[in-house]
């Protein structure tokens, strides 16, 4: 009996370790009294069964070094006047702009208040919370510092998702680049087999049987023609690709040279308003815009083509507007703009696979955005986007 396993009874809690790492929490203040204040107000405090870590720094210059020395600082309690009348701000757009420290939550506490008006200070410097020193109880401490670690936890935890899905992503891209390139040589493969037999057997085969052999050719080409499109979808872009700011308008001018013959002989007009500079890839907006204008050329109608680009803000993107002229689409062939391989009942264009437009609809989104598209028969055709505002 005394050998038998004794469990423990079921429980949702599921206890923290007694050595649970503690938030580290850099206090900055040129008043030593102000550091003992904080840590006896503090003393018995945590969050999720963690304790506080305190680390002091007398100055902005030695708040610096710790922040770099402590790259898992969670929060920052900071005074604006210290060795200059600005000090703490000058530390804050270090941890910011220099540091690119976006996590960390920074709390500023000031006795004088005047020296920093608080709306400026949270815009331009990305304060977290602002707060005059004589407010700050013990109370009012607890719930800032709690909110602030509760904030600092969420965010991390948010980042280590989005880390993990663009692992997630950059495998499966990296799958779908192997099994299209194979697809696509054994394709070929069939391709060429098919048609030497054809050739070969040609003289053998009585009037039905080469009519299926050209079937079987066909089939082959069609077969390798679709792999080729999804190999062509696959390979437009990465998630992970490098991005850096750039204009628009230099991207959407460089596309338009490379059809200026093209536009040259079929007369297009090409109008557009002041495009914005965003964050993107050079390589997949180039392709955008390079998939929209040959989509606008290849299904113009009888009249000279016009085609017209804007953009507006609307408070944190930027609508976009790629606009012409051309044959348009009914209404029921529209709803089928996205769909892969589907445009075979399509009046208004010819069969195709959609290809095109899916990957304008991948590279968009894998810009942040989204991507619609509203036509109507003899009128035209607006594709409409949008993409971050990014200072």
């Amino acid at each position: 009996m005394n050998d038998l396993l004794r469990l423990a009874p079921e429980s949702d809690v599921v206890p923290q370790s007694p050595d649970a790492e503690p938030w580290k929490v850099l206090v900055v203040d040129d008043e030593d009294e102000v550091h003992r204040i904080t840590y006896l107000a503090l003393s018995d405090f945590s969050v999720a069964d963690r304790k506080l870590e305190f680390i002091s720094a007398y100055s902005a210059a030695q708040a610096r070094e710790k922040i770099v020395e402590h790259t898992d600082i969670a929060l920052i309690l900071l005074d604006v006047v210290m060795e200059t009348d600005d000090a703490g701000l000058q530390f804050a757009r270090f941890v910011r702009q220099e540091l690119g420290n976006s996590f960390v939550r920074i709390i500023l506490r000031t006795g004088q208040p005047g020296m920093a008006p608080e709306r400026q200070v949270l815009k331009v410097y990305d304060i977290n919370d602002y707060r005059a020193k004589t407010e700050l109880t013990q109370d009012r401490l607890y719930s800032v510092v709690y909110t602030a670690l509760a904030s600092y936890r969420d965010m991390m935890a948010l980042a280590r998702s989005r880390q993990q899905l663009v692992g997630v992503v950059d495998e499966l891209e990296t799958l779908s680049e192997i099994t299209s390139s194979r697809y696509l040589r054994a394709a070929a493969e069939i391709v060429a087999l098919s048609q030497n037999l054809a050739q070969e057997l040609d003289a053998q085969l009585s009037t039905s049987q080469r009519e299926q052999s050209k079937m079987l050719v066909d089939k082959a080409l069609d077969l390798h023609q679709n792999i080729h499109e999804l190999a062509r979808y696959v390979q437009s872009g990465k998630y992970n690709e490098l991005r850096t700011p750039l204009s628009l308008r230099d991207v959407f001018e460089q596309v338009c040279k490379s059809f200026s013959s093209e536009l040259e002989e079929i007369g297009a007009e090409i109008t557009a308003t002041p495009l914005p500079t965003v964050v993107g890839s050079r390589r997949q907006l180039k392709q955008l815009f390079h998939h929209l204008l040959s989509n606008a050329i290849k299904f113009r109608s009888n009249r000279p083509l016009q085609v017209d680009v804007s953009a507006v803000r609307d408070h944190d993107v930027w609508r976009i507007t790629f606009a012409d002229n051309g044959a348009g689409m009914h209404e029921a062939e529209s709803s089928q703009v996205f769909s892969l391989f589907k445009r075979e009942n399509c009046k208004s264009m010819p069969a195709g696979s959609g290809i095109g437009l899916n990957i304008c609809r991948k590279i968009v989104r894998w810009h942040g955005g989204d991507i619609t598209v509203d036509s109507e028969h003899g009128v035209g055709t607006s594709v409409r986007l949008t993409l971050p505002v990014v200072a």
